[in-house]
């Protein structure tokens, strides 16, 4: 099957006066029509700065350095503004973080939905509007033609993301970026939600890139899983062969910590150290510091992904089994 999207060597930096900072760093992956790829790290690995250079959003001053984004084998990376503006919001959709931060607290949520719906597909007065409360509708929003003349503070924090979804989806979408999507919801909002996506990307087939820091999210809907850490992919593969048999150290320490049902342990395990700081990237394997099973080798460079069987491991120590 072809890629809708591919993306290969990536590299995103941000200047700084200390030196520039490398935010993401060759990071390539691939994502398949109609097909879920979850990407999983901690906090400040690089996850959303991937996200929006697929998007050419990356904040100021940062810029893409190198590498390209193929979307149905055109480089995003190279195209102009013009072209970028067709692409984002109408072809590669985004729902960012925290939807009340997101959505403009002084327009309603129709106003909102409206906007897109006008820009990217010519709608405009009543049919703008039936179509954005149909939207709505689709997304499990009750009344909807009663709420797009709510603001964002009148909606609960579940609300409030699904209408971000809908927004999302007003353009019908190729590729859907959920950028943590279940960020700040309670535990029964979370599983509405991304049952949401699951059953709107069936009914659309439409691809979804879905950024989280849940191993449980990803393992209930992605097919394939991309581990990041310190601005680069540590591991990659099907979601299955790496939840059953993890390759690379740190993405065994994450499975470690995970806690299990009937297990007596007082404390819960961690992995050692701290995560390097990107301002003084180290010269070897990003993870050696806190690595239990470095070697000499390790610390002679950087360390290129492995691929065995179908699984990218950037360890020198890896071997498929």
């Amino acid at each position: 099957m072809q890629p809708i999207l591919e993306v290969k060597n990536l590299n995103v930096r941000f200047p700084h006066s200390g030196g520039d900072l490398l935010a993401v760093r060759n990071v390539s992956f691939s994502l398949k029509n109609g097909r879920t790829l979850g990407f999983v790290g901690e906090s400040g690995c690089g996850k959303s700065v991937t996200a929006y250079s697929l998007l050419r959003l990356v904040p100021s001053p940062g810029r893409i350095d190198s590498g390209s984004i193929l979307y149905r084998g055109r480089d995003i990376v190279r195209m102009d503004e013009d072209e970028v503006r067709k692409i984002r919001g109408k072809e590669i959709a985004m729902i960012f973080q925290e939807p009340m931060t997101s959505l403009n607290p002084v327009f309603t949520i129709g106003y909102q939905i409206m906007e897109s719906i006008t820009l990217h597909l010519g709608k405009a007065g009543r049919e703008a509007s039936n179509y954005a409360a149909d939207l709505l509708n689709s997304v499990g929003i009750p009344d909807p033609s009663k709420r797009l003349d709510s603001y964002p503070h009148e909606l609960s924090g579940g609300m409030r993301q699904r209408a971000m979804i809908a927004m999302a989806l007003s353009t019908s979408p190729s590729i859907l970026i959920a950028d943590e999507p279940t960020t700040a919801l309670d535990v029964t909002i979370q599983a509405q939600i991304l049952d949401l996506l699951i059953k709107l990307q069936d009914e659309r087939k439409m691809s979804l890139l879905l950024i989280t820091h849940d191993l449980g999210i990803v393992a209930n809907i992605a097919e394939e899983v991309a581990i990041m850490y310190a601005g680069e992919i540590v591991e990659q593969g099907k979601t299955a062969d790496i939840f059953r048999k993890p390759g690379h150290p740190y993405t065994q320490g994450l499975f470690s910590a995970i806690p299990r049902i009937g297990e007596n342990r007082k404390t819960l395990r961690t992995i050692p150290g701290m995560v390097p700081s990107l301002y003084t990237r180290p010269k070897e394997c990003v993870f050696f510091p806190r690595c239990d099973i470095g070697i000499d080798r390790c610390t002679q460079g950087p360390v290129d992904l492995i691929t065995k069987k179908n699984r990218a491991v950037r360890c020198v120590r890896y071997t498929a089994g």
